[in-house]
């Protein structure tokens, strides 16, 4: 049914809690895991207060080296698996990203915010369920402790 199962990591252990779901839907269909990495842009105001010192370049280089090390881990389970790093609106690249590819799932951490929490960083979840048009695997994620 799903050839793509695409993964939304913020390099948080939070939003790695999603990987076991979506490797293990990836084994059961012989799907490939697309993980992917969304460098937020920022505000007027950020900008202006980091000015030329915030290293877009060296953001997506982080960005992909996170992934690749995640990738790495994905292959040792026997999955295929890419790498895609974007800049912009998360929520925006990532619907952008499942239009661009086809037909996928969207597996992804709500990191388990709740309340004003939920809110004001709950919104990429929220934003992808209710704009994008694929399925979506919602994981809640909770902080350990």
């Amino acid at each position: 049914m799903y050839k793509r199962i695409l993964v939304t990591l913020d390099q948080s252990e939070l939003a790695e809690q999603a990987l076991p779901h979506a490797v293990a839907i990836a084994k059961h269909m012989d799907a490939v895991v697309e993980l992917l990495s969304v460098v937020p842009v920022l505000d007027d105001e950020l900008v202006q207060a980091v000015g030329s010192a915030f290293d877009w370049e060296a953001q997506k280089q982080v960005a992909a080296d996170y992934l690749n090390g995640i990738q790495a881990r994905v292959e040792a389970e026997g999955v295929r698996c890419t790498v895609a790093v974007r800049q912009g609106d998360v929520a925006d690249e990532i619907i952008r990203y499942c239009g661009e590819v086809g037909r996928t799932l969207v597996v992804m951490s709500t990191h388990g915010r709740s309340g004003l929490g939920r809110w004001v960083y709950g919104s990429v979840a929220d934003r992808v369920l209710r704009y994008g048009d694929v399925p979506v695997l919602l994981v809640r994620a909770e902080e350990e402790g």
